[in-house]
């Protein structure tokens, strides 16, 4: 099959949506299939990435360094490349990404069906109003047309596909979001006391909840230590806010890490995951599981199907910072099993990967029926 990605971002500019088309694109090129992906930056340009054509179109109006807008003419052009091109489906991500929406009305103009995935599971939380009431048009207006109009519409949680129908009416399948296996290991490290938060350093994340439930723990006499991995307009206050809370030495805090490093440092360790940011399906709870891991979380999008699966996660019984200690401590007190290869084998790449051409051929199929 030719299937094109019409995408805002692609790596190197990195986020969980970035990741999850980068995964999938390399996996259909795996399986023989043909991929392009089309997307916008402020270096346009055209690269092979391990055998996935990227044609990067010039970006425009950046919006908070989040979404950029293609240029004038920019759905006639893709149009007239999908149908040179004779591609056979259209896969795009995330209902208020102008390039989505750009890449369904080409997708409709050429006659070739559209996958929509959404990773959203709520409107926009902020208490920017500005944002608020941008974001709430966007998604009432642009979003809720291409949930509506797309062929086909995938979610990557029962969360996700729950916001979607209450959006748009519209009825999506699960789609979960998957991860690379991990590399073999002759056996994984067993550290439940080292505590990791995984995530951009913002408002909602949770990594000054974080912080608070190891400084909590130590007090209580646990002999726990931990570390923040990512970047963020909040980096600076989370270090100050670790000083301040005498941890220096104990909890790190080094920025940004690559995905390999990640993985790495979730090796065998409990992820304390106090988010309470709109997340589709966060992949790190999958990764830290099959990395030897357990989790600790808020009640987020996928943790329980993963509790469900036997994973070892322990799930907080509400988003708060009493809550999420108690979870935290339990665990400590008794840990789980370390996962094994069965619980999350359904849950990469190589699998999911081939869900989605299924769902591909399906829609070829019925196209050509019409």
């Amino acid at each position: 099959m030719k299937i094109a990605m019409i995408v805002n971002n692609y790596p190197p500019k990195v986020g969980g949506v970035e990741y999850h088309v980068q995964n999938l694109a390399h996996e259909l090129v795996q399986l023989g299939h043909k991929v392009w992906v089309l997307n916008i930056s402020n270096t346009p340009g055209t690269r092979s990435d391990d055998g996935v054509e990227v044609i990067t179109r010039k970006a425009h109006l950046p919006i908070a360094d989040v979404i950029t807008v293609p240029g004038f003419g920019a759905t006639r052009d893709i149009s007239q490349f999908l149908i040179e091109n004779r591609i056979d489906v259209v896969s795009i991500h995330t209902r208020f990404f102008p390039m989505s929406f750009v890449g369904l009305r080409a997708a409709q103009k050429a006659g070739i069906p559209v996958i929509h995935t959404e990773h959203g599971s709520g409107f926009v939380a902020t208490k920017n109003p500005i944002v608020w009431l941008g974001s709430r048009v966007v998604d009432l207006t642009m979003g809720r047309y291409i949930l509506r109009n797309a062929t086909k519409v995938f979610g990557v949680s029962e969360a996700v596909t729950t916001f979607v129908e209450k959006l748009s009416g519209r009825h999506a399948e699960v789609f979960y979001n998957a991860i690379t296996p991990p590399k073999p290991r002759s056996a994984h490290q067993d550290r439940p006391n080292h505590l990791v938060f995984v995530g951009r350093m913002v408002e909602g994340k949770g990594w000054d909840t974080f912080l608070d439930v190891v400084a909590q723990l130590r007090k209580e006499g646990y002999d726990v230590d931990g570390e923040l991995l990512g970047d963020g307009a909040q980096l600076s206050a989370a270090r100050e806010k670790i000083s301040a809370l005498g941890l220096n030495g104990i909890v790190t805090a080094p920025g940004r890490v690559t995905p390999g490093e990640v993985r790495e440092r979730l090796a065998g360790a409990t992820l304390v995951n106090p988010t309470v940011l709109s997340e589709g399906f966060q992949t790190t709870l999958v990764e830290a599981i099959a990395e030897g891991g357990r989790v600790v979380t808020f009640p987020v999008p996928g943790a329980r199907m993963l509790a469900e699966k036997q994973a070892p996660v322990v799930i907080s019984e509400e988003k708060t910072t009493k809550s999420m200690v108690s979870a935290t401590r339990s665990l400590l007190k008794d840990p789980m099993p370390q996962a094994q290869p069965k619980i999350y084998q359904d849950l990469t790449w190589p699998e999911q990967a081939k869900n989605y051409t299924t769902a591909c051929k399906d829609l070829i199929h019925h196209d050509g029926e019409l």
